[in-house]
């Protein structure tokens, strides 16, 4: 019995999901720990609403970032496929194509925030339109950096992505405090991020170098651009309106609110994204492994169920956690003061953000097996969050139990489609 429970439990230890997820993870709470002290540094050093500011063009960044998660997602899904049959020279071409495909979205981005700063400046009460510029600049480099990243997935680097994660993030908080420091109030948190972007890119880029530089008759290989294409479109919509879950609630908050009561919520939602930040490994390191045992014949219902699971414990012990401590919770990441008159929505923005999490678990599973048909009811929840917002925001409550009845809505329908497909 005793050496029966040690082998299942070396077997779940060695599982690629494990291993995989674990890099990650080590990885991904070195950085949020040190993006948690640039949060608790900019919220105790900013103004309210300064760090009002901070959050919404946060999450402005967040929404305009939406197309590099679908790149990301459309390069790992085919990457994968190709390093599982060996082929090797679709690789260095997918590279390239979307390389140039890339570059001229990034400019087209920047160019994008600035022409249109002035009107998007006046719906978020910003008195400065360079910061809309700036986070146009912040956009064109993060775009650059998807191309490395996403290679590094689909090649199952977790240990060098893990490490890659906590240098960048230290970068940041550096640079961020010393700009802080010398006066670059919001700004000087944008900036950090830039400077990040950059030091990323050049670190990433050094592990995928010898695609790029490898020789293959280019004549004799050829990728369907049309059945990326066929692809790239439907993920783009769905992990739009998938991000929009968890931005448009700072935005909307920010355009009804005042500046006190939009930095309280910034405050709220940043703690409430630990759990999704904290969970994120899982679908992250679940993707290009779907994609390897589907296109190897191999079954995959096992992992879809380790990795929801291996979602949900965690997200409901901080979840419960937020709903004990709430107060505690805010002091040790904002630093008490007038935050604290929001914890009493802390248990419910946590419970919306463990389900969030979930969807976010499903979604990855339909997209890594190329089932985009769930793209139409992810956008019309996403709509539905923001109608109801628009109808519902006399206090915190509303917004956020809005946002948490439309995602249990979404998850539901979700598992049901998945058992329909492949249980029953």
């Amino acid at each position: 019995m005793i050496n029966k429970t040690l082998q299942i439990g070396k077997r779940f230890l060695t599982h690629e999901l494990v291993t995989g997820s674990f890099y990650i993870f080590i990885g991904t709470m070195i950085a949020n720990v040190l993006l948690f002290l640039v949060n608790l540094f900019l919220a105790r050093s900013l103004t309210y609403a300064d760090y009002a500011i901070f959050a919404s063009l946060i999450s402005v960044i967040a929404l305009a970032s939406i197309p590099a998660g679908s790149i990301n997602t459309v390069i790992v899904k085919f990457a994968t496929g190709y390093y599982a049959k060996n082929e090797l020279g679709k690789i260095k071409l997918l590279y390239l194509k979307f390389f140039k495909f890339i570059l001229a979205f990034s400019l087209a981005t920047f160019l994008f925030f600035v022409i249109f700063s002035v009107p998007m400046s006046n719906f978020l009460q910003l008195e400065n339109i360079w910061y809309l510029v700036l986070v146009g600049l912040i956009l064109m480099f993060s775009y650059l950096n998807v191309l490395n990243y996403a290679f590094l997935q689909s090649l199952l680097k977790f240990a060098f992505l893990s490490l890659l994660t906590s240098i960048s993030s230290f970068i940041r908080l550096l640079v961020c405090v010393l700009l802080v420091y010398f006066g670059f109030r919001a700004f000087g948190g944008l900036w950090a991020i830039f400077v990040t972007s950059i030091a990323a890119f050049l670190i990433a880029f050094y592990p995928v170098r010898k695609i790029i530089f490898s020789h293959v008759e280019r004549d004799k290989i050829s990728v369907k651009s049309g059945e990326i294409f066929s692809f790239a479109v439907p993920t783009f919509i769905t992990l739009l309106f998938l991000t929009s879950f968890t931005s448009i609630d700072v935005i909307l908050v920010k355009h009804f609110f005042n500046a006190h009561d939009a930095g309280f919520y910034a405050g709220l939602s940043l703690i409430g994204k630990v759990i999704f930040y904290f969970t994120s490994p899982i679908p992250a390191v679940m993707f290009p492994l779907l994609v390897k045992r589907h296109s190897s014949g191999k079954h995959f219902n096992n992992l879809f169920y380790l990795s929801l699971i291996l979602v949900l414990l965690p997200s409901i012990a901080i979840t419960l956690f937020y709903f004990v401590e709430p107060e505690f919770v805010i002091k040790l990441f904002l630093g008490g003061r007038d935050y604290l008159s929001s914890a009493k929505y802390l248990g419910l923005f946590g419970l919306f953000l463990t389900v969030f999490s979930l969807v976010n678990v499903c979604i990855s599973f339909f997209l890594s097996l190329n089932i985009t048909k769930i793209t139409p009811v992810v956008a019309s929840a996403s709509i539905l969050q923001i109608i109801l917002i628009f109808l519902y925001h006399n206090n915190f409550y509303q917004v956020i139990g809005v946002s948490l009845l439309v995602c249990v809505g979404l998850l539901i329908f979700l598992l049901s489609y998945y058992f329909k497909r492949f249980v029953v």
